[in-house]
């Protein structure tokens, strides 16, 4: 509705100063005419009695010009006119102009000039002269009353008023219509792509008439079924995508169990060969009821190791819904390292944690556990017998890449540092591409670099990896911290 107001008060606008300055100069232009028309009449009138004055003045002199110009004004009623000889000082309703102009009037250049009488009226007043023999004997003046000029005046501002204010109400009636033919419909239009901005796809504009703005209407409406159709299909991709990443994840959490396997086969090998002998003493009944005793509660207590190891193997396998809540990584490091501590020893490797610093961070605690499992899995097999692989966590400053802010700001850095190979120059482009790998056949799917990245990511985070041949590799993993 402001639109239509506005261009409508714009359109009244321009009418209503054009027309008030077509009024303006209409009576500037005919006042003008007028005058030249009275001029005209005056001078005419003057050239007709100028003969007649002269021969006056001759047989009659002063007195027989005054009554023969006396004669003309009773028949010329519509105006004044009067003798006035040169020089007189006679007091009438005007004041005749000053005598240096009189002289220089001519029969082809009178003396014309606008005066106003004791009671405000406007006059016109024309003094022609008349000369015998060469003398100037006196001047005719005609005085021409101005108050239908004023009158007409009056009539014409009236009327063009009148104009202004038919133009006014024509401009009232005209916004009321635009405002229910086209400012309401506008304002469907506008809330229409408001709820369409919002995401809300399901309510059609209904706007009637057969016009463009009832065309843009529908083609609204067309434009809303789309979107909402298309934002139907993104929701099954995005869900579909998230369900097969999930499933990836799964996977390779999967494959990590795997490999874990003969380690964990290996240390829950001495706890069972000691409830297996305990076990058979007990069956001997060789033992006394204190031996018997001690006996059950080695037992249980090795019972309860086992649990452990199986528990922890397990939760690291099972799938569940991801849950990001404020936790400790230093929790999630020392998870890690106990779970692969079997895996490590296999293998004749020490996993170190270094250095540990308090860190906040709002994640997945599985997801970030599989993340760093596959980096130290992958750091064990890459490292040989008799080393290290050391673990940290930090905090650091750093400016996150490709991304707000462009100012470093603090993250929590968990390393993964070992003494192996090293990566290559030609390998590092494609690290963390799926499927990619440089272990031997039956030793990885190239899927644990690709999986942790993409969970990182998704923490707004991100992996970096600086690596020298025969040097060792360290992959560093930066999380946003959790503000407290």
């Amino acid at each position: 509705m402001k639109l239509t107001a506005k261009i409508v008060g714009i359109f009244l606008l321009g009418i209503v100063l054009l027309t008030t300055l077509y009024g303006y100069l209409t009576v500037q232009s005919e006042y003008q005419q007028f005058k030249e028309t009275k001029l005209q009449n005056a001078a005419s009138l003057g050239n007709e009695v100028r003969e007649t004055l002269v021969v006056a003045w001759k047989n009659g002199g002063h007195q027989g010009a005054i009554q023969l110009v006396s004669s003309f004004a009773s028949r010329h009623q519509q105006m004044t006119i009067r003798w006035v000889a040169p020089g007189s000082s006679q007091q009438t309703e005007t004041k005749p102009p000053p005598s240096e102009e009189l002289k220089r009037a001519t029969p082809e250049a009178m003396v014309s000039m606008t005066t106003r009488d004791a009671t405000g009226k406007e006059h016109y007043q024309i003094y022609y002269p008349i000369d015998v023999e060469k003398d100037r004997a006196g001047y005719v003046e005609f005085t021409v009353p101005l108050d239908d000029v004023a009158e007409y005046t009056r009539m014409t501002t009236y009327r063009t008023m009148l104009v202004i204010g038919a133009m006014l109400l024509c401009g009232a009636v005209v916004s009321l219509l635009g405002i229910r033919l086209v400012g309401r419909r506008l304002e469907k239009l506008v809330d229409k792509t408001r709820r369409i901005s919002s995401g809300r796809f399901d309510e059609p504009v209904e706007i009637s008439g057969n016009d463009e703005i009832a065309q843009l209407g529908s083609a609204l409406n067309q434009m809303s079924d789309q979107l909402n159709q298309q934002q139907q299909e993104i929701r099954e991709e995005s869900a579909a995508r998230l369900a097969a990443t999930e499933q990836l994840r799964h996977a390779d959490r999967l494959k990590t169990v795997g490999r874990l396997a003969s380690g964990m086969a290996h240390e829950l090998g001495t706890p069972l060969n000691v409830v297996s002998g305990r076990a058979g003493l007990i069956s001997s009944g060789r033992l006394s009821d204190d031996e018997v005793r001690d006996s059950a509660v080695i037992i249980k207590s090795e019972a309860d190791r086992m649990a452990a190891i199986i528990r922890q193997l397990l939760d690291f396998a099972r799938r569940r819904e991801p849950q990001r809540l404020p936790i400790n990584l230093e929790d999630v490091v020392q998870n890690a390292v106990s779970l692969l501590q079997p895996l490590a020893k296999q293998r004749q490797v020490e996993l170190v944690v270094t250095k540990t610093i308090p860190n906040k961070a709002a994640v997945d605690s599985g997801q970030i556990q599989q993340v760093l499992t596959n980096l130290i899995v992958n750091a064990i097999h890459a490292s040989p017998a008799e080393s290290q692989v050391r673990i940290s966590l930090t905090t650091v400053s750093a400016l996150p890449p490709h991304s707000e802010p462009h100012y470093p700001v603090p993250f929590a850095c968990i390393t993964v540092e070992d003494d192996g190979n090293g990566i290559s120059d030609e390998s590092m482009p494609h690290l963390f591409d799926p499927f990619f790998t440089t272990k031997e056949v039956g030793e990885g799917t190239g899927l644990g670099l690709s999986v942790s990245y993409g969970i990182v990511e998704d923490h707004s985070g991100w992996i970096d990896v600086t690596s020298q041949v025969g040097q060792g590799s360290r992959f560093s993993v930066f999380l946003p911290q959790q503000v407290a």
